[in-house]
Parts: structure tokens; sequence; C-alpha cells
């Protein structure tokens, strides 16, 4: 991204599910300085009853859709997000994208392609880097590295419960079809790359339904382990993490604010990074670097041979 253009105001949402309509189109909607066009998915009758309940008109062309926005907020299965991510930036649509940005590294790497021949301004919302609670702790965190020195190791834990009563993702066909680290690995390696780093390699292991136990070692030297699973049993999900080094040891705090205010700022940072044509730090090339991290895991997982087996006491 090169020219300064102008700042987005006209904002229209990919999907029209859950998240689509209650964080994207809620937070939107209630923006005092963009408009909320309206939906597109590929029913039509569910983008005018998203569009009906949150506000703007339900699209039922692409084409038109695209023609009426300035930027994009896409709330999609990442296989269905990154080819619709690059199509809406090459007609020159600012992104605004989910987490995460895709399934494989090819397709992250034509958003990012894309992106950058459309010279549009990108950010990936991760919930937890939108808060204050978090970002005040990150930046503190950061200071205490700059006093003492860099961070040594870390503990990431992220648990979903999927199948809990009433959890609006129980349907959801990508998170069941593939590790539940693609769903919550993205929150963990949030914070693990703001504080280590660049992971440079790993290793991985599996665990009951879909957990996945993966150790990093990040540029620097550093290493973090990570524990991720969609599947706990209900009552054993939760997030929480813990960093340690010359700065002593802590906890990530939890956050007091709701994802629609989160929402709310990316959409800030995504005008700002339109307008100034400075790129933001969690744009679509971020975004595939959480994605070529993920994709080692599967290829990792693939290869039983690279583990090496613990041999039993005879």
């Amino acid at each position: 991204m090169t020219d300064p253009v102008s700042t987005p105001t006209r904002f229209g949402v990919l999907g029209t599910g859950f998240w689509a309509r209650t964080c994207h189109g809620a937070a939107l909607a209630a923006h005092p300085d963009v408009e909320l066009v309206g939906f597109h998915g590929r029913d039509a009758g569910r983008a005018r009853a998203a569009a009906a309940e949150v506000g703007g008109r339900g699209f039922p062309d692409l084409d038109e859709f695209l023609d009426a926005v300035d930027a994009v907020t896409i709330a999609l299965p990442p296989d269905v997000q990154a080819p619709l991510a690059a199509r809406a930036a090459r007609a020159g649509k600012h992104l605004l994208v989910e987490k995460p940005l895709a399934l494989d590294l090819a397709a992250a790497d034509d958003v990012v392609a894309a992106a950058r021949e459309g010279g549009v301004a990108s950010v990936t919302y991760l919930t937890y880097l939108f808060q204050p609670d978090i970002t005040a702790w990150l930046e503190r965190m950061r200071s205490l590295a700059a006093e003492h020195g860099p961070w040594e190791g870390g503990v990431f834990r992220w648990a979903g419960t999927i199948d809990a009563p009433g959890n609006p993702y129980a349907g959801s066909r990508w998170r069941r079809e593939n590790l539940g680290a693609w769903d919550t690995g993205p929150h963990a390696l949030s914070i693990a790359h703001e504080l280590f780093g660049p992971v440079e390699r790993l290793v991985a292991g599996r665990g009951v339904r879909d957990a996945v136990t993966v150790a990093l070692e990040h540029a620097g030297g550093a290493g973090t382990s990570l524990s991720l699973t969609l599947t706990a049993p209900e009552g054993a999900g939760g997030s929480f993490a813990t960093i340690w080094g010359p700065g002593g040891r802590h906890d990530l705090p939890r956050f007091s604010g709701t994802p629609q205010e989160g929402f709310r700022r990316a959409v800030d940072r995504l005008r700002t990074a339109a307008a100034t044509g400075v790129a933001d730090p969690l744009d679509v090339a971020s975004a595939r670097a959480t994605v070529a991290v993920l994709a080692a895991v599967e290829e990792f997982l693939a290869r039983p041979d690279r583990a090496t087996a613990v041999r039993a006491q005879p």
C-alpha cells in the first residue's frame, strides 16, 4: 500500500450468521462515523433477514454489494473468507477479516497478494488485541522486557466448549471438520506473537478428541507451549496464559469489554490505515503468519514418523 486514500465510510458485511449479525453488524450499526450498507451471503433470504434485524439491506448479488461499499468485514468460514477477501481486495475494497484468515498457506498468500495489488488497507480482528485491559497489559510486559530482558517462556491454554448447551457455533462445519487449533490457536498465537515474536520451529502432539499441544521455538530463543482444543468438557473450558523471564512471572488478565466494542476499535484502525497509507500491525500479512504456524502443526501431525516413541520400562 503506497498512496493514501480516502477514509472508508460505507461498510458491508460478508456473512449472515450469528457473529456477522451480533458482532460485525451490530458494531457497524452503532458506529457514529460509518454506514452499515448491508449484508451479502450465499442465501439471499438470510441476507435480507440479517439486514432487517441489524440494518442496511440484503444484497443478492456480490458485485452489486461490492459496488456499494468502501470496505468489507468478513464473518465467514476461513475457506470461504479467503477467496472472497481476495476478490474484494482486487476490487479496491478495504478488508476487516476474521481469524483464521484461511485454512492453507496458498489461500492466505493470495489474500496478501490481492491486498497489495488492490492497494487496500486490512485489519484482522483478534478479540483480545482490541481490548484495553489486554493491550495495557501487553504494553506493561514490553516495558518490563525492555528494563529487565526478554521474556523466556510462556504457557498458553485455550479451550472452547463447542458442545455446551446453547453454544452458537455448535453447528459450525469448518470447526467440526478441522483441528480445534484452527479456531482457538489464533487467540493464543495473538498473544504469543506480540511478546515472543515469530515462530521458527515447532513440534506437536495429539490429545483426546481435537486437542493438540504445541511446543514453539521463537526467533531469539524463547520457547512457549500451546494447549488447544474446541471440545473441552463442559466446565473445563476457558483460557489462560502465563509468561516468565527476568521481569518475573505474569498472568494474562481477563478483559472486561465486549466483542462489539473491540470490533469498533478494529473498524477505527482500518479507517486510519486506509487514510494514512500506513499498514496496520494486524494486517492480512500478520494473519498469514498465524496460518503458517497452524499449517505447520497440521503438517507435523500428519507425519507420525517425525515423532520419537518413548521406550517403555522393560
